[in-house]
């Protein structure tokens, strides 16, 4: 029944967060663009490539932090609104993805969603939706998971949470003295 219930709970995240969501967005971007009569910009070569390498780099990013939460965390990836649908992780992740950004599945996300609005020529959902979607996580970050974070790991979150930035990924992970 374990076994069903993980396996359930990971397609539907993966229905929602990579199909549903996606749509939605899209969709209030096209929205957007007819409501203020922007025009749909068509594809260019260079756009095209540049969307695919974005998608491909976000699918690696997610698929990435979600092996280090089962492997190295011990845990699922499975929270909502502090609401564990899941056993969360047991364990503090600060290596792989997580050496470069606390939240590495929801920077993934993001350079997907960028590389499907760049794709899809939407001018709205690259310059508004997601600008505010962004906005919107970072709140979320802010109000529900880092404080449950900060309680399950304490002093190690702290830490982690002073080096390691909050989405966007720091390359060089180095101090300079």
């Amino acid at each position: 029944m374990k076994i069903l219930k993980t396996t359930l709970s990971y397609l539907l995240s993966f229905i929602f967060f990579l199909g549903v969501l996606p749509a939605f967005f899209v969709e209030i971007g096209f929205g957007l663009d007819r409501l203020f009569r922007i025009p749909q910009r068509s594809a260019c070569p260079y756009c095209l490539i540049l969307s695919f390498i974005l998608v491909v780099f976000g699918l690696f990013w997610m698929v990435w932090s979600m092996l280090a939460i089962v492997f190295i965390g011990r845990g699922n990836p499975q929270e909502l609104f502090g609401k564990e649908f899941l056993p969360s992780a047991k364990k503090l992740i600060i290596v792989g993805p997580y050496r470069y950004t606390r939240n590495p599945m929801i920077f993934g996300w993001l350079l997907i969603m960028f590389g499907v609005g760049l794709y899809l020529g939407s001018i709205s959902l690259l310059l508004v939706v997601l600008p505010v979607f962004i906005v919107s996580v970072i709140f979320y970050l802010c109000k529900f998971e880092e404080p449950k974070l900060l309680k399950k790991f304490g002093d190690d979150y702290v830490k982690y949470s002073k080096k390691t930035p909050v989405l966007l990924p720091r390359v060089c992970t180095k101090q300079l003295s």
